[in-house]
């Protein structure tokens, strides 16, 4: 009898073991999916052709539209802040035909939910391609949206709002009122295609992008390309910005070559230029 139960005793911690099993992604299954969805939205002509979203895009409009208020300042663990951070974080990205071939590639990187009902945040650089044949994204539980509206953008500030067609009941973080110099951020991203990316750092400061003028948030969080657009977070899970760009900053450079890294300078869109977005009385 006392085997017995020990049978079952060991039975039921390795059944806990195998549920605690922490979930593994397959990086080119999501990029398959990514494209076999968005190409089948594209055929059935679902949201705004790719013309006519890089046309809307373009001539920057701004909104009106209210986001969700800013939420309890309760920190998050760092499991929990991954778990919300990575529900209302996007693929946003676009099909497009190389020169070698007659099927559609998927070029993605990110963008993070602020509404239920499909409002997103993105960089305008993620949506402003030339040979783009199709736009969308996909949710973090593999479903994929056309953009069904751009409601705002800014090219100087590099952000642009837009709206996942026919999107219902989505997770969403909501917008920080504010960031300081020194606080804990971190962020969900997809760097070079290592999709759903967890790190975490600190404001290091805010300073001005040389040639807009525009605010930058600059962080010790580590990305890197792929990660355009995706959110930065507070430890209460709270908006603070987006994922813009890197710097790589070495201490020679001699003969159009560089040499011996010393950082990487990694630089975000500020609340300050998202809500340069919304519509001033």
């Amino acid at each position: 009898m006392r085997r017995f139960l020990h049978f079952f005793a060991a039975f039921g911690l390795a059944a806990a073991q195998v549920e605690a099993e922490p979930e593994v992604i397959d990086d080119k299954a999501l990029l398959r999916s990514f494209e076999a969805q968005v190409g089948t939205l594209h055929k059935e002509s679902v949201g705004l052709s790719a013309p006519e979203l890089r046309r809307i895009l373009r001539t920057e409009p701004k909104t009106d539209l209210a986001l969700e208020e800013v939420a309890s300042r309760d920190p998050l663990t760092r499991p929990e802040l991954y778990r919300k951070a990575k529900a209302a974080t996007l693929f946003v990205g676009h099909l497009y035909l190389c020169n070698d071939c007659d099927r559609f590639h998927g070029s993605a990187a990110g963008g993070v939910i602020v509404s239920p009902d499909g409002l997103a945040l993105t960089n305008f650089h993620v949506l402003d391609f030339a040979r783009a044949r199709a736009y969308g994204a996909m949710t973090a539980d593999g479903k994929a949206y056309a953009v069904g509206e751009v409601l705002a953008a800014s090219r100087k500030h590099d952000v642009a709002l837009i709206r996942l067609q026919e999107a219902q009941n989505l997770p969403t973080l909501p917008l920080a009122d504010k960031a300081e110099v020194g606080e804990s951020i971190h962020l969900v991203s997809h760097p070079d295609s290592h999709y759903f990316t967890f790190s975490s750092g600190m404001v290091s400061r805010y300073f001005l992008q040389p040639k807009t003028k525009a605010p930058r948030l600059q962080v010790t969080a580590p990305f890197a390309r792929g990660s355009s657009g995706c959110g930065i977070v507070n430890d209460s899970g709270q908006i603070v910005g987006l994922v813009t760009s890197t710097n790589s900053i070495y201490y020679t450079q001699k003969d159009n070559r560089q040499e011996n890294l010393q950082m990487v300078v990694n630089t975000c869109v500020s609340l300050q230029s998202i809500r340069a977005l919304w519509k001033t009385e």
